[in-house]
């Protein structure tokens, strides 16, 4: 009897640990695919078969905020934080993910210190808190951090591609040269690298006003600023809103668009170029050097509930921008006066006047 106890002993023993090592397999599957909503299934039978699993709640919220469902993630990690006796460091690091995704990156950062006080190290945690205070214009600490991501084993272009745009959000535009330069010498095809680099060094050659040097019927009425604040969760500089890629690593979804709209941006421009036009002005929002681009940030600006439309414009040598214009008026005073009528919804997003004739 007792060897049948044994032996059944070491039958169920073997039959845990199978089934262990194939939950493994399967979470590593999911995980290389990117399969999110398969680790969302997975784990949320886990929950729902035990709703004190903090683990399994948790991976689901990691998986959600893998998966971009913000408001799910937030949930269930708010479980996890507020209900388990003890919340690890990894709780915390989501959570400040989670916060940052909602734009509030004074509460991540408390986060992100929460999960160090905890014991955590990781290059994840150092690169997740630096792209919020960079994001808080803690710019000097921002790059401590980043650096210490860098000893931690982060990818060394996204660091450096990352403190160039600190640099370049700053102004001081020989830094990010400095930085991206020879990451562009080694490798030519990182197209985050070369965006910003030409960014950079247009800046240097004093190519601030690239309406006015390259297409001689617009001008450029600045209204505010842009220079010194933030559009949504990407750091923005100067009016071409140049988002920092690597400290996004967000998949935005872009809003449908009809295939009207898309060729009429696409289409030949400056065709009427040389037929006298009327003065229009715009309150400009952005200007990119590629459609999908423009789309997913035309995409990004909903929030702000404006009629917003893509509108291309060859600037000679510096090729085709596609701009991001509202409003349609006959003076600068109109344009001037929609702007402050809407400040409320304006707020947080770098914009100026545009002037096209």
């Amino acid at each position: 009897m007792r060897n049948f106890m044994f032996i059944f002993t070491l039958f169920i023993t073997g039959c845990a640990t199978q089934s262990s090592h194939t939950e493994e397999q399967l979470v590593s599957q999911l995980t290389v695919s990117k399969n999110y909503s398969g680790l969302i299934e997975l784990y949320k039978s886990k929950v729902v078969a035990n709703d004190k699993d903090w683990l399994s709640q948790q991976l689901l919220a990691e998986a959600y905020l893998a998966n971009e469902d913000i408001e799910s993630a937030d949930f269930y990690i708010q479980r996890v934080l507020t209900l388990s006796p003890k919340p690890t460091a990894d709780a915390h690091l989501i959570k400040g993910k989670i916060l940052a995704k909602n734009f509030s990156y004074e509460e991540a950062i408390e986060q992100y210190s929460q999960a160090m006080v905890l014991g955590l190290n990781s290059a994840d945690l150092y690169m997740s808190r630096g792209i919020a205070l960079a994001q808080a214009k803690h710019y000097e600490t921002a790059i401590d951090s980043f650096n210490l991501a860098r000893l931690r084993g982060f990818d060394e272009v996204s660091v450096k591609n990352n403190i160039a745009m600190v640099h370049i959000y700053q102004g001081d535009f020989q830094s990010a040269v400095d930085i991206l330069l020879p990451i562009y010498e080694q490798d030519s095809s990182n197209s985050k690298v070369n965006a910003n680099l030409k960014l950079s060094v247009m800046k240097l050659e004093g190519e601030d006003s690239l309406e006015i040097q390259d297409e001689p019927v617009a001008e450029v009425l600045v209204l505010n600023d842009p220079a010194k604040k933030s559009v949504g969760s990407e750091l923005t500089v100067n009016k071409e809103n140049q988002p920092i890629p690597d400290i996004v690593d967000t998949q935005v979804e872009v809003t449908s668009i009809s295939a009207e709209a898309f060729f009429e941006a696409d289409a030949p421009l400056n065709v009427q170029k040389n037929e006298p036009q009327q003065r229009r002005y715009y309150l400009q929002l952005g200007a990119y050097d590629n459609m999908p681009e423009a789309l997913q940030k035309r995409n990004e600006l909903l929030d702000t509930q404006l009629p917003i439309t893509i509108r291309p414009a060859d600037l000679g040598k510096s090729g085709t921008w596609y701009r991001l214009l509202t409003g349609d008026f006959d003076s600068y005073r109109q344009a001037q006066s929609f702007a402050k009528q809407n400040i409320l919804l304006l707020d947080g997003h770098d914009y100026f006047i545009q002037v096209i004739k």
